[in-house]
């Protein structure tokens, strides 16, 4: 009996460790999409406001 209830509770502290160390991964992984998006969303800005002075400059030069 002794050792059935030191495998449980082996077994209830490895269960217990497994849950946090997940929780605390989901939210790395959270964060990090988060900032995926931003720079993501960056990037995408930067390159329309590349694309419009590059097309104000071809206007011009055509003028």
């Amino acid at each position: 009996m002794y050792w059935l209830l030191l495998f449980l509770g082996v077994v209830a502290v490895w269960t217990l460790v497994l849950v946090l160390l997940a929780r605390k991964l989901w939210g790395q992984a959270k964060a990090l999409t988060r900032e995926l998006v931003t720079a993501q969303s960056k990037l995408e800005d930067a390159q329309s406001e590349a694309r419009s002075a590059r097309t104000a400059e071809d206007a011009n030069a055509r003028a």
